[in-house]
């Protein structure tokens, strides 16, 4: 098993090296030049030479790989071409930004889309599996940006029950000491948690929009899965052998966890590189806008540092997943250990006599 985990963290690291090659190559050939977006179309090409020079941009193109290698193997992401500051700063400044309606909205679309899954697979054919498929459709096929905006219609244009969507805090609101430079994580360390509460109601309608939104394709992940197992034949023998349906439940669930705990990990990835929506929305200080802004603006250390941080995350996460589900899966840690012809072993005839 140790070797099998081994195996999988020189794998990771190998695909590590090739995300950094990867956004460091699409990076370096977007158009454009930032010495020009810095200074203005009416730049001169004295001052453009001199601002590629100060940027490091006339040097040659394999120089400059080495040398982000180089940076980001020892944590440096490089400094912002517009505002001078730590790309590697700015992201763990605004991580706990993002994290903080990220984490709960995930929670939230994971206990709808299990709730409703189960309710529509065990409901199979009628009205109620009828109205989820609706509902999810709807759902899937509504952009994120515009479940937000109605979201702030009707509970902050007309029911004035949310926040003005203005940043994680109001006017009246005191940001704690500066610590880390997170405002999340310096309320909860200056313990000013009237503060931090402040910044969690602002919070609840990102939640909500993540929550709906993930909750749909999730749902329906859930409802496909128990529906294939719910009529496979170890179901029904169990069902013939006079278990409760919790107990059936629970079997058919873990049968399907593998699966599931995929998707979770999909969803959070997917969730963490496209905050920018959200937060734009909102207003929100996090990664997804900051990342949006070094976009639109070519900054390259922003960008780069952006995509090899949301890329190491899922790739750390998809490694995690399938060490996880090899521990918990008696098939897949017989495969692991075994190697291939334990898998052919499985599928023999005599097996299922």
């Amino acid at each position: 098993m140790i070797r099998y985990i081994a195996s999988r963290l020189a794998i990771a690291v190998g695909l590590l090296l090739g995300l950094m090659t990867l956004s460091f190559g699409l990076v370096s050939l977007l158009p454009g030049d930032p010495a020009v977006a810095l200074l203005g179309e009416y730049a001169t090409p004295a001052d453009i030479a001199r601002i590629h020079a100060e940027l490091g941009l006339d040097k040659p193109l394999w120089e400059r790989y080495i040398e982000y290698i180089g940076r980001t193997l020892t944590g440096d992401l490089g400094h912002s071409f517009f505002t001078g500051s730590s790309v590697s700063q700015e992201l763990w400044t605004r991580l706990p930004n993002t994290l903080v309606y990220l984490v709960p909205g995930l929670i939230l679309a994971l206990l709808l889309g299990l709730a409703m899954g189960t309710f529509a697979a065990y409901r199979s054919g009628r009205l109620p599996d009828k109205t989820f498929t609706a509902g999810v459709s709807v759902l899937m096929a509504m952009p994120e940006f515009v479940l937000a905006l109605l979201l702030l219609f009707v509970f902050y244009q007309q029911l004035h029950l949310a926040p003005a969507p203005l940043g994680m805090l109001s006017s009246s609101d005191i940001p704690p000491p500066k610590v880390t430079g997170s405002v999340v994580l310096d309320a909860v360390i200056a313990g000013k948690w009237k503060v931090f509460g402040s910044i969690f109601s602002r919070a609840v309608l990102p939640i909500v929009t993540m929550g709906l939104f993930f909750a749909a394709p999730f749902g329906k992940t859930v409802r496909t899965g128990l529906l294939q197992i719910l009529h496979s034949p170890q179901i029904e023998f169990a069902r013939a052998c006079g278990l409760r349906p919790s107990q059936v439940y629970r079997y058919a669930l873990s049968d399907v966890r593998a699966a599931l705990m995929t998707y979770m990990v999909l969803l959070f990835a997917a969730a963490l590189s496209g905050a920018a929506i959200v937060e734009s929305v909102f207003s929100w200080p996090g990664i997804g806008g900051w990342s949006l802004d070094g976009v639109l603006k070519g900054d390259m250390p922003v960008i780069q540092g952006f995509v090899f941080v949301m890329g190491a995350t899922s790739l750390l996460g998809y490694v995690l997943l399938d060490t996880l589900i090899t521990l918990l899966d008696p098939r897949a840690r017989a495969v692991a250990l075994r190697g291939r012809s334990t898998r052919k072993s499985l599928d023999t005839p005599a097996l299922h006599q």
